[in-house]
């Protein structure tokens, strides 16, 4: 039973299936509501939208987690209001209060931190949504296209937030909501999904893992949980792309860079790990073009310098442009956190690019659209 919220008893709640007019950004569930009636949010950046004049929002969390505890966005309008890590008991927070309720007020609530794989406890649930008695739930306008962001630590926010010295490798220093992915899809005005993970590749890991690849789970909903109960609310699912995106911006082949000594056969670019690069970023190509018949697939490295696979990546997507016929393909260097950022303000945890160089990526990306039309 949903309690009353501070002072105000004129409250009611409504359960994920009555709210007709709420959206999910990021890969989900067909319609996003999970058998058991939540809306599940698993990759970061991940969203729940909402519309509403009302002057109280509230909704009803929880989560489950090993040992990385689950942080969550609030964002008011476009702005954040709110940051928290999600409770595990079902719980009843404010998500906005003492609103105008002759306004339409656009609130979002986004998952920060990334699907930890191996943690077969990793989840995160919404449950209902309460507002005032005489709150109401609009219609959000439509975005003006659809966008998809394929990448690994930078993509999920590692390091966005928290103080350049902080090393730590924990949930509390990735901030999904505050990356260059969602600020292209803001600045685009475009529906968006993402599959990211810290130290995965195209062909392995940051430490030569082959196990750490995005293509291996490109299909699924969220394939890296795939514990009993995860696999139950869909994350092993195939994936509905819905006729596909406009838009695939790619932001992978850093921590290849990493790996490839690793797999290096002394022979460089030329052998047996560059080779390996070149053909799996063709086949992937094809992977993508197959769930994104129309869209414009762009290949982005460089907010962390590497030396190594950008002259691979380029060199894969010129074949595979050349051997499909597919010319809607494109490559794009984004300028580095080390050329950018000057002051500590500038800079992320971790070693990781700060807010001023995912800014600058979301407009260099943005700018490049623009111009492909």
């Amino acid at each position: 039973m949903l309690k009353k919220a501070w002072y105000n008893d004129g409250m009611k709640n409504y359960s994920m299936k009555e709210i007709k007019n709420m959206r999910i950004q990021g890969r989900n569930v067909p319609g996003g509501i999970c058998k058991d009636g939540a809306v599940r949010l698993f990759w970061a950046g991940a969203a729940l939208e909402l519309c509403v004049k009302a002057t109280e929002v509230w909704a009803r969390i929880s989560s489950d987690y090993d040992f990385h505890e689950i942080w969550l966005s609030v964002q008011v309008n476009g702005y954040q209001t709110a940051r928290f890590a999600a409770p595990k008991e079902p719980s009843l927070i404010c998500l906005a209060h003492n609103l105008n309720p002759e306004k339409e007020n656009f609130i979002s609530i986004i998952k920060d931190t990334q699907p930890m794989p191996g943690d077969i406890k990793h989840e995160l649930k919404i449950e209902e949504i309460a507002l005032n008695d005489d709150g109401v739930f609009l219609e959000p306008s439509p975005h003006k296209c659809k966008i998809e962001f394929i990448g690994d630590s930078i993509t999920s926010g590692e390091g966005l937030a928290g103080c350049p010295e902080e090393m730590d490798w924990i949930s509390l220093f990735f901030c999904g909501s505050k990356t260059y992915a969602v600020q292209v899809a803001k600045m685009l005005d475009a529906d968006w999904k993402c599959i990211s993970q810290s130290g995965w590749g195209l062909c392995w890991g940051w430490d030569g893992d082959v196990k750490s690849r995005i293509p291996l789970y490109y299909n699924q909903i969220c394939g890296v949980l795939d514990g009993e109960a995860q696999k139950a609310s869909g994350t092993c699912d195939a994936l509905d792309f819905a006729g596909g995106s406009d838009y695939v911006v790619l932001n992978l082949g850093t921590n290849d860079n990493s790996g490839f000594s690793v797999h290096d056969d002394g022979k460089g670019v030329e052998g047996v790990a560059g080779q390996t690069i070149v053909a799996e970023a063709k086949r992937f190509l094809g992977e993508i073009r197959k769930n994104n018949p129309k869209a414009k697939i762009i290949w982005t490295w460089g907010m962390l310098p590497i030396d190594i696979v950008p002259g691979l990546i380029t060199k894969g997507v010129e074949e595979y442009k050349k051997e499909s016929g597919d010319n809607a393909v494109y490559t794009l260097e984004l300028e580095s956190n080390v050329a950018l950022e000057k002051c500590d303000e500038d800079r992320g945890s971790r070693g990781h690019p700060g807010s001023l160089t995912h800014k600058m990526a979301a407009l260099k990306i943005v700018d490049f659209i623009r111009g492909l039309n």
